[in-house]
């Protein structure tokens, strides 16, 4: 895990323009594998997974949500990924180094992530998932390094850790669009520059992403009903979007703050859903949230694509939840006005860009660290 000197660089490189491409995903493993004998299976000990995998199979590990990572020091010139995808978008990062673009287009492949580096040093390698659920599930089987190379223990994980649960906004939805009029894409959703990235950053944190595009606290975007059948709360417990049947372990990673950024898609068509049903909805999720993880503190955002009626809604469940815990108050609200962006904050139909998620974390980023001491 980085250090918290490197975060700053770190930012500032995802903030670039990624102008590197790396090779596509297109070379046969077996072949690969039989020539090189430099394989480091996905169950190294070695290896950190940040965020919701399936380990079900630890040799193949499964992953799907927005902003998951996988991290590793190794030795060697070179390092190759053995990973079964296609069409996510990946962010590597070699060595602290500007982030390279990842893309896929096979689903059984080895792709080259690092060529051509010292090999009087360790090296570093941290893979982000860029796209959401929607875009596809992937299996991570582990690396390919040079023969006789080996993996190497990591830097020490950083002992604040923040979970986000929200939609199309915490996934990075049209974040490097060029404008409002552009619409969904994989190559314009990058989750590494939401507001939550850019936030756990800032705050030196280790951050998990439950996000999915178009998902509401009772109301998904364009349903013809006042209540949809999978809002966001029906999928908080998956360990991956893609296997409903599969329950996440809460205990394998415990955050100490969780921001709930939920609502818009609630109120963005009609019909609205009853101001009863959305409060007591939010009301479950934030008692589903306590009763996972004892002590959390919970920051709940109106962000700015919600407007009236949801904002007083949310303000009102938290109000309530911060008088009936008056000796400990737990939850609080966050609200981010639409005039915090100006007209040059808008990505990909009109979703915060890479600028406007910038303002975003910089009304967040405080209150969190006031609440938090940290």
């Amino acid at each position: 895990m980085m250090k918290p000197n490197r975060t700053i660089f770190l930012q500032l490189a995802l903030c670039l323009s990624i102008s590197i491409l790396l090779d596509r995903c297109s070379v046969d493993l077996t072949k690969h594998e039989a020539e090189t004998n430099g394989v480091i299976d996905a169950d190294d000990p070695n290896i950190q997974y940040v965020g919701r995998f399936d380990f079900s199979n630890p040799k193949k590990v499964i992953f799907d949500w927005a902003g998951v990572s996988i991290r590793a020091r190794f030795e060697g010139t070179s390092c190759s990924l053995r990973l079964a995808d296609h069409g996510n978008e990946y962010a590597v990062i070699i060595d602290d180094r500007a982030p390279q673009l990842l893309t896929t287009d096979s689903t059984q492949a080895l792709c080259t992530a690092a060529s051509g580096l010292s090999d009087s040093v360790p090296h570093t390698i941290i893979i982000q998932k860029r796209t959401e659920p929607l875009v596809g599930k992937a299996e991570f089987m582990g690396f390919v390094l040079d023969k006789g190379r080996k993996l190497l223990l990591t830097d020490r994980r950083p002992d604040r850790r923040i979970e986000f649960i929200g939609n199309s906004i915490t996934s990075g939805y049209g974040v490097e669009g060029e404008s409002p009029d552009c619409h969904f894409s994989p190559q314009t959703e990058n989750a590494c520059m939401s507001y939550a990235a850019i936030t756990g950053r800032s705050l030196n944190a280790e951050y998990s992403l439950i996000s999915y595009s178009g998902r509401g606290v009772v109301r998904n975007y364009g349903d013809s009903s006042r209540v949809s059948i999978d809002p966001m709360p029906a999928l908080y417990d998956r360990t991956c979007y893609c296997d409903s049947r599969l329950k996440w372990n809460f205990s394998r990673w415990v955050p100490q703050a969780v921001v709930i950024n939920l609502g818009t898609n609630d109120f963005s068509t009609q019909p609205y859903p009853d101001s009863v049903v959305f409060q007591n909805a939010y009301t479950r999720l934030i008692e589903r949230v306590r009763v996972q993880y004892p002590g959390v503190m919970m920051f709940c955002i109106s962000g700015p694509m919600i407007g009236e009626p949801c904002t007083t809604y949310i303000r009102e469940v938290v109000e309530e939840q911060r008088k009936i815990r008056k000796r400990y108050q737990d939850v609080f609200f966050i609200e981010i006005k639409r005039s915090a962006l100006t007209d040059a904050d808008w990505g990909c139909d009109r979703h915060p860009n890479i600028l406007g998620m910038e303002k975003m974390a910089e009304i967040i980023v405080p209150a969190v660290r006031l609440r938090m001491n940290w």
